[in-house]
């Protein structure tokens, strides 16, 4: 019975999160917690609409509880990664973006921006070699890929400085 209540509140929570009413849809995604502190979608999803309101420590911590519980949730270490990047903890998104990648079987856009976004940590610790190399790994999967051209272009100019 408890755990048809706590779907019941996520799956409202997922609802009003879709709507982009995102306020409401953590509160629904708190009141499955309160019911079932387990979880994992509803901490991951909470996370996500966190990150939609900028309160990305809030967001973090969602996703610390996610790999606590599950280790193997390829997405939470995703958004690990991704919110460590905004919140400029550059090796630890690296770090984060490192074990993803090597977990993470399919090659798809996740792959890709996952390849991109620890790039982007590496650009920021001023690690330009180890960035190039991702970043043209990630250009292979996708030859228009703006961002990672536009991050490609940022790296050119550190290295031409050397």
């Amino acid at each position: 019975m408890a755990i048809k209540e706590a779907e019941m509140f996520y799956k409202q929570a997922m609802s009003f999160l879709e709507q982009g009413k995102v306020d409401k849809s953590i509160k629904f995604f708190d009141s499955a917690l309160e019911i079932d502190k387990e979880y994992v979608s509803a901490w991951n999803d909470k996370g996500v609409a966190l990150m939609e309101l900028g309160k990305y420590q809030d967001a973090l911590n969602c996703f610390e509880h996610v790999v606590r519980l599950e280790p193997g949730d390829n997405m939470a270490w995703y958004n690990r990664g991704y919110v460590l990047l905004i919140l400029k903890e550059y090796q630890e998104a690296v770090n984060t973006f490192d074990l993803f990648l090597g977990r993470y079987s399919k090659k798809d856009d996740f792959y890709k921006y996952a390849l991109y976004l620890q790039a982007q940590g590496l650009y920021n610790l001023k690690k330009y070699d180890e960035s190039l190399k991702l970043i043209k790994k990630a250009l292979k999967k996708d030859k228009k890929f703006k961002e990672a051209r536009d991050l490609m272009e940022l790296v050119g100019k550190e290295l031409s400085k050397k």
